[in-house]
């Protein structure tokens, strides 16, 4: 018989893979505080201060009666022994290296709560705890880092992270807990950024990029998250993103009367020129640039359509793949799908992903000169000095490389083919209205409304499942007023989520008004 306790999420007790109730919740505040102590025993005293605070005028009438009750019933979870007999060795101390372990196992069960002296210490396996192997793998991984094993210490990293499944000890009160909590975050925090620290010294910029510019979205993001995301950056071939990055830190940083994160420096006087980081772009200087847009968190529907692209822009190593265009009324979401699509392909596509916006605000004059200036540039290239030799000189970038091309709200067809790869490996991608000129050899996709399933989908994203469950018919309802237009149907789904005090079925009548 095994018992796990589970604290990196809401605490869970699990007795041979079964999950037993925790009980309540004050109930489980005594329990974290026993686990987090690791063996030691802890007096009553400190057992009412890990639950209701230093403060005695926020303890219950009978405090300690209270806490002999959660004692009581939690000696009655099952895998815990129903042997009270106090501990009587004094001197116990638990190595941390093997848990809580004191080789106490009466009754064949898995987890002892003694008595000791005027309070208690809990006793369980070895490994039973998730919260302390994620501390000693942090440990472990440390010290092999220490002996320059990153490999040894990137695996124990990896082990301890997986560990987690949410918020430590979510929903636990107590200031005990609550100190457990920050504790465990900030060491979490740490371990994910020297996990990626190794994955960047590998020389796997483009593979954690993602994780590390997710991690920088936080507004208190440490200076060693935003060194490694400009870095991440200028090693994927966008330079220009990774110095934006450095210079909005530089300014938070100064408007706060400081100067930017030591760790933040280093990596911007690497991106001034470091030799050594130049290096590790290639021959021909930033070789895997990725200008796509970001790819927006909550994607839904256009299940088909999806599927589609994906099967047509799949390279095939040798056949010169046709080019898709995506065309559309304004709205029904091209630019959404083609970024998304590009963004899931990528691996595909692992020597650059290259955008252009060609008409509206980010119109480049020009066309396509322009334009392939930049991609030329992008792709590490001298660019010629007229457009019939920057053609070339493009298509020549692009043999033997797999390069995904994005071009964006087009107007001319006629106008974008010399920015069409012509090389096996390569993809384009076109996504335009009332298009004009031709493409050879083009794939067509057209784009309309949702369907009424992926307009629910896309309320249910919005609004959460539980406020359209509440109101299905109004949902419905709200989808047909919207006529399953993609952008109509998301920005008033947007309004509805700012005001969670408005019924679907008022935003029906505003709409139909």
């Amino acid at each position: 018989m095994t018992v796990r306790f589970q604290t990196l999420g809401p605490l869970r007790l699990r007795q041979d893979g079964t999950e037993i109730p925790a009980g309540r919740p004050q109930q489980q505040a005594v329990l974290a505080a026993l686990l987090a102590a690791r063996g030691r025993p802890l007096t009553t005293t400190q057992l009412l201060h890990a639950v209701w605070g230093e403060d005695d005028e926020h303890w219950p009438s009978h405090p300690k009666r209270a806490l002999a009750t959660h004692i009581y019933r939690i000696r009655q979870l099952p895998g815990f022994s129903a042997d009270f007999t106090p501990d009587l060795s004094p001197d116990f101390t638990p190595g941390l290296s093997s848990g809580l372990s004191s080789g106490f196992s009466p009754g064949g069960a898995c987890a002892a709560l003694l008595q000791a002296g005027e309070g208690y210490r809990l006793s369980v396996e070895a490994g039973a705890v998730d919260m302390h192997r994620f501390d000693d793998a942090v440990q472990a991984a440390a010290a092999a880092r220490r002996k320059g094993d990153p490999d040894g210490a990137h695996a124990l990293l990896t082990q301890g992270l997986a560990l987690w499944y949410g918020t430590a000890l979510d929903g636990v009160p107590g200031p005990l807990a609550e100190r457990i909590r920050q504790r465990l975050a900030a060491s979490r925090t740490a371990a994910l950024e020297a996990r990626l620290s190794i994955d960047m010294a590998r020389g796997r910029h483009a593979e954690v990029l993602p994780e590390i510019a997710a991690l920088a979205e936080d507004p208190d993001a440490s200076g060693q998250v935003l060194a490694l995301l400009v870095l991440a950056l200028f090693r994927s071939g966008r330079r220009d993103e990774a110095c934006a990055v450095y210079d909005r830190a530089r300014d938070r940083a100064q408007e706060l009367g400081l100067d930017p994160a030591p760790e933040l420096e280093r990596a911007h006087r690497e991106i001034l020129g470091s030799p050594a980081v130049q290096a590790r772009s290639g021959p021909h200087g930033p070789v895997r640039p990725c200008h796509l847009p970001p790819d927006i968190g909550d994607f839904t529907g256009r299940t088909t359509e999806t599927a589609l692209l994906q099967e047509a822009l799949t390279p095939d190593g040798t056949a010169v793949r046709r080019p898709v265009v995506i065309h559309g009324a304004a709205g029904t979401g091209k630019t959404t799908l083609a970024v998304h699509v590009a963004h899931q392909l990528r691996d595909l596509y692992p020597d650059g992903q290259l955008y252009a916006a060609l008409t509206g605000s980010d119109a480049l004059p020009g066309l396509p000169g322009r334009v392939l200036a930049a991609f030329i540039r992008a792709l590490g290239e001298d660019v010629p000095g007229d457009e019939a030799a920057m053609t070339a000189a493009y298509q020549a970038a692009l043999d033997g490389r797999r390069v995904m091309v994005v071009l964006d709200d087009v107007r001319d067809l006629d106008a974008v083919r010399p920015l069409i790869p012509r090389q096996p490996g390569c993809a384009a991608v076109v996504t335009g209205r009332a298009l004009t000129g031709l493409l050879p050899d083009a794939q067509w996709l057209a784009l309309g409304a949702f369907s009424p399933e992926d307009a629910l989908g896309l309320l249910v994203r919005t609004l959460g499942a539980s406020r359209v469950e509440a109101e299905p018919d109004a949902a419905r309802a709200l989808a047909e007023a919207c006529r399953c237009h993609p952008a109509l149907l998301r920005a008033t789904a947007a309004r509805l989520a700012a005001r969670p005090h408005w019924s679907v079925a008022s935003m029906v009548d505003r709409v139909t008004e």
